[in-house]
Parts: structure tokens; sequence; C-alpha cells
């Protein structure tokens, strides 16, 4: 008894757990079997699983209401019979306050209601339409084929993908018409549809870096936006987007996961991401003030976007080295903004911190003028291509 009050409770329990259970016994071959085949599956995970992960892309099935049955009913001699209710539409809505696809995970599919059946001379009632919410930049493709069936950019935008059939004729209505076109018309079935959607967030600025190298705490610093912030890798699971009002205009900032190695290929959550970035006009590059090799990071991180598309590689960046206001970063910031200066094309590298506000002003300030030039410069090069060419 004194032995079992001084031991701690979780151990107390398993020991009690253990003088009930008796001695464990190895498990099964079966069981031995299904984890090797869990653990292979885990190996051999694909790279669409992390996109499912990401939730930028979703699987949907989709299939309409079908229509309700007309009635055959007489009062006397004269055909009276209703007509059956039309199936319910499957509709997309565009839902702004959304950024992910993520609430449709689990939800495989989704179907429109069957329309009423007419009851003697009364017709049925029409389904109601089946709504699917999507966030804004939502591109709807087939799922087997690639075709495209629509996109979704403004909040409130709708989209058909499955219409409902039409409601079965009863003999009333076709006895309404001319004797030459009198038949009963039967109810319309539904439609089916396998679609793939997917989202691609559209932002001025993309924030990249290695994973904790302070991307989410400059969003929050810079905007009013309020990304989830801890001391650990892969705070960010999936983007933030935040307005910046500061230096002159206003500007949408881009907060995504961090990358490692190999993100081209998947690795860390990389393709589902960097998708995204791509339509980013300017990237704001995060060194960790704090990393023993700023330049290899640096250098890591411009290769994953060479790899992985070479007009993403190409985009401007502006570099910024975080953490500038612990002790032992500022005393080697020199050092630090020298050896990525020695290996980056540019020169727009930029200490900050976003605990203590240094140069967050200006590089706000900075990022903004920038961002004109490139605009200005994308607005020029466009004109270029859609003028006609001289011979």
């Amino acid at each position: 008894l004194l032995h079992a009050t001084t031991m701690p409770h979780s151990l107390l329990s398993l020991s009690i757990l253990a003088h009930v259970l008796g001695p464990s016994r190895p498990p099964s071959a079966s069981a031995r079997a299904a984890a090797r085949r869990a653990t292979a599956l885990r190996a051999a995970e694909p790279a669409e699983e992390l996109d499912r992960m990401f939730f930028d892309r979703a699987e949907l099935f989709v299939r309409s209401g079908a229509g309700g049955v007309g009635a055959v009913s007489m009062n006397g001699q004269r055909p009276v019979g209703g007509n059956g209710g039309a199936g319910g539409d499957v509709v997309l809505l565009c839902d702004g306050s959304l950024n992910t696809l993520g609430h449709l995970r689990g939800r495989a599919s989704v179907r429109g209601d069957r329309g009423d059946d007419a009851r003697g001379k009364e017709s049925g009632r029409s389904a109601r339409e089946a709504i699917v919410r999507v966030p804004p930049n939502c591109r709807v493709s087939e799922l087997e084929s690639g075709d495209a069936v629509g996109e979704l950019r403004e909040p409130g935008e709708r989209l058909l993908i499955a219409a409902g059939g039409q409601g079965g004729e009863g003999n009333g209505d076709g006895y309404r018409r001319t004797r030459d076109s009198r038949r009963n018309y039967p109810p319309g079935g539904s439609t089916r549809a396998r679609l793939m959607l997917s989202m691609t967030l559209v932002a001025d600025v993309g924030l990249i870096g290695h994973p904790n190298a302070g991307k989410s705490t400059l969003l929050r610093a810079a905007t009013r936006a309020r990304p989830k912030v801890a001391d650990y890798p892969f705070t960010t699971l999936v983007p933030n987007l935040g307005v910046c009002e500061g230096g002159g205009g206003a500007m949408l900032w881009l907060d995504i996961p961090g990358l490692l190695e190999g993100a081209h290929e998947g690795r860390g959550l990389g393709r589902a991401f960097l998708r995204h970035v791509e339509r980013c006009r300017l990237l704001l590059h995060l060194v960790d003030g704090e990393s023993a090799e700023p330049a290899a990071e640096y250098l890591a991180i411009n290769r994953e976007l060479q790899l992985y598309s070479p007009r993403l590689a190409a985009t401007p960046q502006v570099v910024l080295v975080s953490k500038a206001e612990l002790p032992h970063v500022a005393e080697r910031i020199n050092e630090t903004v020298a050896a990525i200066r020695a290996v980056a094309p540019h020169g727009r590298i930029l200490p900050f911190s976003a605990h203590s506000g240094l140069n967050v002003q200006q590089l706000m300030q900075r990022t903004h003028a920038l961002l004109r030039q490139v605009q200005h410069q994308q607005a020029q090069e466009a004109e270029a291509e859609a003028a006609p060419h001289g011979h």
C-alpha cells in the first residue's frame, strides 16, 4: 500500500491494468500483417494525399434529384392528374468566408432530393436545391477527363453542376394540350458527375521560408490577420491571408507553411501550397536570424522554387532576416546579411523584428514601392504581348 501511494497516478493505473489483464500476449500473425500493410501504405503515400491534407483540392461525387411521378386521375370523364415535382439541382456557391476546401473532407458525395409525386389533381412539390459552399478562386473540372466545368471567383457566384430531373407529367396536363400531342411525359432522371475541386489563393505578396522562420509572426505584425503562432515547426498548416494597409496602399499578403528540402516533390506539404505562391507578384523570403547557415538556408529555398517552377523562381524577392531583437542575433546581424548578400542576385536584404517593430514600417513601404514597380512592369509586358507584331 505504501508503495502504491507513492507511485505516480499514471504508473499506478498501468500497474492495476497489468494485474487485471495478466501478462501481455504477442500480436497475432494477422495483426502483424495488418501493421506491415499500414506501414507500407504510409511509406508509399502519394503526393496527392498531401494535397488532401492541405485542403486545396477535393474530389466530389454529385447526383441531382430525379423528378416526381405525375398522377393519373379523373374527374368524371375529364383527366385532372397533376404533375410531379422537379428534382433538386446541385449548385456550387462561392462563400467569401472560406479559404480552404477542408470542410469537404469526408463529404464524398452530395445528392439532390427527389421531387414529390403528384397526388390526384395536386401537383407534387419541387425539391430544394443542394448547395455546396466553396471558397473564391475555386476551379471545377471533371475528375476523369480533366475537362473544365467552370470557376467561381467572387463571393455570391453560383455554378449549376447537376440539374434536377423534370417532373413527370400527369394526365391532366396532357388533356389540356391539343389532341395530336396528348401523351404523358415520364419524370426526368438524375444527373451524375464526378468532379475535382481545386482552389488557388490570389495574393500580392507571398511569405516563404523554412518552418519557424517567423512568417506568421510577421503577418500578425503587418496585418490584422491572426494566424496561429508557436515555437515549433509547421504551426501553419493552412494558408493565412492578411491585408496590409501600410506603406501607401493595401496589399494582400499570403502566409504559407514552411518549406523543407524536397518540397517540389511533395515533402512537408510542399507541392500542395507551391501552387498558391505561383500567382503572387512578390515574395518575402524570411531567413531565421538564429540559423547557423543563413546563406545555405536561403539557397535551399530558392533551389526548391527552381525545381518546382522556373517561373516561380524568377518572381522578385525581398530577403528578410527575422528575430533581430534577440541579442545574440543582433550581435552578428551584419555578418548574416553579408553572407546572404554574397549569394543573392540582388541587394534587397533587410533585418527586422516583428516583436519589437524594428524595420516593420520600412519593410511595408519598401514592399509597396517594389510591388508597384512589378505591377507596372507586368502591365507593360501584357500590353506588348497584346499588341499586333509587325513584319
